[in-house]
């Protein structure tokens, strides 16, 4: 008895020290502008540039110690992609631009490690993964023909996006705390999926199963309290 009493004591007065030290919770927001694209895992299907996307989110920080924090919280993630492929189209054989726009809820989960400050600021690494969730998702076709001649068609509804997507974040930025306010961050950060979102069959060839993944680069602005 007396030892779990002595155990409780001294895990109460690591508890105390370490939040004499530095703050336990950091919670804020962000704003982030993106380039994305999608990656084919399909030999007739090819990327066919990248798209200017946006997210924003709340974050929530735990520090274990004065440098190492786990993050967690939610982004809400508007982006996307364009692929080429082979496709048929009212009995004509031709070639399918498709413009892919994604909405996402992302539950991210990342293990943040920061340097000491230098000249005020600190820098950090942070590593982690992202589970996201479907919200919403459109298309638009470019569909060009035998003939030669190109179809566009209006934005629809796309329901052949899975539900779930999930992908490695690593980032790099540097924060710097106001005396007495919050902390003003910045971070380039390589969102890079590594499950297939495409669950429909190609209509040139139905035999070939769609398989792409999507990635995005972005440049997050951050607030923490």
């Amino acid at each position: 008895m007396r030892t779990k009493l002595t155990l409780a004591f001294l895990l109460s007065i690591a508890f105390y020290t370490v939040n004499a030290q530095f703050p336990a919770y950091y919670f804020g927001l962000k704003a982030a502008p993106q380039i994305s694209w999608i990656k084919p895992n399909v030999d007739t299907y090819t990327g066919n540039g990248v798209k200017i996307g946006f997210d924003w989110g709340f974050i929530a920080e735990y520090n274990f110690s004065e440098n190492h924090s786990i993050t967690s919280g939610f982004n809400m993630l508007f982006n996307g992609g364009k692929l080429k492929f082979p496709a048929v189209q009212n009995g004509d054989t031709g070639t399918m631009n498709r413009n892919y726009f994604l909405k996402y809820v992302e539950i991210p989960l990342t293990l943040k490690m920061r340097t000491n400050p230098i000249n005020g600021i600190r820098y950090f690494g942070r590593i982690g993964l992202g589970t996201a969730f479907k919200i919403g998702s459109k298309k638009t076709d470019e569909f060009t023909g035998s003939d030669g001649n190109t179809v566009t068609s209006t934005k629809i509804s796309n329901d052949k996006i899975t539900f779930v997507r999930e992908s490695l974040i690593v980032g790099l930025g540097a924060e710097y705390e106001i005396k007495g306010g919050p902390k003003l961050g910045a971070e380039l950060t390589f969102n890079n999926g590594f499950t297939n979102i495409l669950n429909g069959k190609n209509t040139a060839n139905p035999s070939v199963q769609e398989k792409a993944v999507p990635n995005f680069f972005e440049l997050a602005f951050s607030v923490l309290f």
